[in-house]
């Protein structure tokens, strides 16, 4: 489908394609273009949608004789000599600059050129810092330009880029102009008059002008908010059309089987507790989706402990009862290993069998676990990265579940999924996402949450431990692992040294000499070989360990009922949704628990107060509520990872008014469409630089 044509501002004539390359713009030639590309400018819409990092406002012009020392402002002068002379190593470049108030020097370093750039008796506009000094009054290395010509870089407000090595901001400025009089969209706006009249947004040719060229800073944030909108556009039209795919169930002809298999009641009478209310809502709504005509979609959300994977594991024996294979996919060896644990007792009371598939597998174990899939013989595959591998092959993949979803990408869900585009696909995540997030992240799912624990959990205690309180709670960490208590002792990085901090070895041996003959230690890291790894949780479970040292890799995949106590080093190195994700590892019992969170001397006011929410609060979703005001959508999502186009113009919560239009314009558009409509998503989604391949 061809993209937007643009329309010269000038002279009305079409020229070539947003998509067309960047070369087609003057003064790109193979050099610059390589340039370009390290900022990710490939295409002309490419920098018409790369947004300017910050402007400056050199729109107020004053007299020589009012300059003020320590501003930056804008004069408007005659040139009444310049010169080139030598310090040093350096040549320094001096004009002097008359108006009727006065007259000022101004001086650039190693610009020799200026001598012939900057013409005697010519008026110009100046626009620079102010130095003041006993040398009198200067403008230092100032931005110029002929007055009453075409002003990109003074008397306006100006726009700011983030620049690669060999770019400057005038060539920059210049290359966004010449292209927003080449190739700006013409009239056609794809997003209707009416709709941008109700949300207040301007049209796209003016946005992408006052974009890199506003008249005031209130116009670029209209601009800003304008291109927002197009931005979850995109996202909502990709999750609408992935919807309405599913559910017009492609190749679904067959999905009555599902009828046949175990049914709710048979389900939960063998679960030696009963479900919470919550629990048994959710369950009844994935059983509803394996019943319903299309593939499901959705995502549980829950905090650590709620019990997300029991409604999972339910599922899966449904599916499995049914003559159909289901494959959980892991983003840790350590939570594969669990899960198969789990799964595999929980569905050996069905007659199911499960296998475990990582990378840490012998390849007599992977070659054996690889046929009973293919043959059918394995029910259920419990697995991390290497369920991806084209080795994989199932007889019949029904349904696929992924665990702590929102570490993996888009991209790689669907890599499993498109191994049977027919199954079911069910997401958990203990990170709880803010509705506002989970509609730009998951717009494709449905979301169902389970927001209440199982009975019978002790009271928590969260404590921020300052420098001088380190030894005391220390001291009694280690006396209540001496009690008989288990711990996690949380590290932010592997080796000593890396960012300054202490690494997991040396806080190993720090415990081991606290606690003495009271308990042994184990060590749990990324580089921790599967056997190792395996016996050390098998030892922390009989109780022979007494406390685990690790990193962030503990943050899921241990699940020991008998661990009630949490330190996490550097604890603000993380963020809030993080850490509450590794509390979560020791509330898992009728007992009392501890989290002591160690905040070092460098930590300053804004980490404290961030850190600080976590000690009266336990409710994962306010929590990352507050961690979204914080902190930004990206840090909470992870946008890079998710697969998805960068949020370049979206600003949440703020702009959660545009969210929800362009969902309902999305999913209502979403089989019209049209070709400007879709033409301009296409191009929009290419310059943000990500694949628009949603599930």
């Amino acid at each position: 489908m061809s993209s937007l044509a643009g329309k010269n501002r000038k002279s009305g004539e079409v020229s070539g394609p947003l998509t067309a390359d960047i070369t087609d713009l003057p003064g790109v030639g193979p050099g610059r273009r390589k340039l370009l590309t390290v900022l990710g400018i490939r295409t002309v819409a490419d920098l018409l949608l790369y947004p300017p990092r910050r402007y400056i406002d050199r729109k107020a012009i004053v007299s020589t004789s009012d300059l003020a020392g320590g501003e930056i402002q804008t004069i408007v002068g005659e040139v009444r000599s310049v010169e080139v002379r030598r310090t040093g190593r350096k040549t320094l470049a001096v004009a002097r600059v008359r108006d009727e108030s006065g007259a000022v020097k101004c001086v650039w370093f190693n610009q020799p050129y200026l001598k012939n750039s900057l013409k005697r008796g010519e008026s110009y506009l100046f626009s620079g810092q102010v130095r003041v000094d006993k040398f009198g009054t200067a403008l230092v290395h100032p931005e110029y330009e002929l007055e009453g010509g075409r002003l990109l870089h003074t008397g306006r407000v100006v726009p700011v880029y983030r620049l690669a090595p060999g770019l400057g901001q005038r060539f920059m400025r210049r290359l966004a102009d010449a292209a927003l009089e080449s190739h700006l969209p013409g009239e056609v706006d794809p997003i209707p008059e009416e709709l941008l009249g109700v949300l207040g947004l301007m049209p796209l040719s003016d946005a992408l002008s006052a974009l890199h060229f506003p008249e005031d800073l209130e116009q670029a944030e209209r601009a800003r908010r304008r291109l927002a909108f197009d931005e979850m556009l995109l996202f909502q039209t990709m999750f609408a059309k992935a919807r309405m795919a599913a559910r017009d169930g492609q190749g679904r002809s067959s999905r009555a089987r599902r009828g046949g298999s175990h049914g709710h009641e048979e389900l939960v009478s063998t679960l030696p507790f009963d479900l919470t209310p919550s629990q048994d809502g959710v369950l009844r709504e994935v059983l509803a989706d394996l019943e319903a005509t299309g593939p499901m979609r959705r995502l549980i959300q829950g905090d650590v402990g709620c019990g997300k994977t029991v409604v999972a594991g339910l599922a899966a024996a449904r599916v499995c009862g049914s003559g159909d294979q289901v494959a959980l996919m892991c983003p840790t060896e350590l939570l594969a290993e669990q899960h198969y644990r789990s799964m595999a007792g929980a569905l050996d009371a069905f007659g199911h069998s499960v296998g475990l598939l990582t990378g840490g597998m012998t390849a007599a174990e992977r070659s054996r676990v690889l046929a009973g899939l293919a043959s059918g013989r394995i029910d259920m595959v419990v697995g991390t990265h290497a369920l991806f591998s084209e080795r994989v092959e199932f007889r019949r993949l029904g349904l696929v579940v992924v665990d702590e979803e929102q570490r993996f990408g888009v991209l790689q869900r669907g890599r499993l999924v498109a191994k049977a585009p027919e199954a079911d696909f069910l997401a958990l995540s203990a990170t709880p996402i803010p509705r506002t997030l989970a509609l730009t992240a998951y717009g494709d799912l449905d979301i169902s949450v389970i927001d209440e624990l199982p009975p019978g959990r002790g009271r928590h205690v969260t404590k921020l431990v300052l420098p001088e309180d380190r030894e005391s709670a220390l001291a009694a960490f280690t006396s209540r692992i001496g009690a008989g208590e288990q711990a996690f002792y949380i590290c932010p990085v592997l080796d000593d040294g890396s960012l300054g901090l202490t690494g997991v070895k040396t806080a190993k041996r720090e415990i081991e000499a606290r606690l003495g003959s009271r308990g042994s230690v184990g060590l749990i890291t990324g580089r921790t070989p599967s056997e190792e790894r395996q016996e050390t949780v098998r030892a922390f479970e009989a109780g022979k360990v007494r406390c685990i040292v690790a990193t962030s890799v503990l943050e899921v995949g241990i699940d020991v009922p008998g661990a009630t106590l949490l330190v996490v080093q550097e604890a603000d190195r993380f963020g809030l949704s993080q850490l509450h994700q590794m509390r979560g590892r020791v509330q898992r019992s009728s007992r009392d628990s501890y989290s002591y969170f160690l905040v070092p001397e460098t930590a300053g006011e804004r980490a404290m107060r961030r850190l600080a929410v976590l000690e009266d609060n336990y409710d994962g979703f306010d929590i990352a509520e507050q961690d979204l005001m914080l902190r930004g959508p990206g840090d909470i999502v992870g946008r890079r990872q998710h697969g998805l186009p960068g949020l370049r113009f979206t600003m949440l919560p703020e702009d959660m008014d545009l969210l929800h239009a362009a969902r309902e314009a999305a999913f209502r558009a979403a089989r019209a469409g049209g070709a400007a409509w879709d033409s301009w998503l296409e191009v929009i989604g290419g310059a943000a630089g990500g694949d628009r391949a949603i599930v």
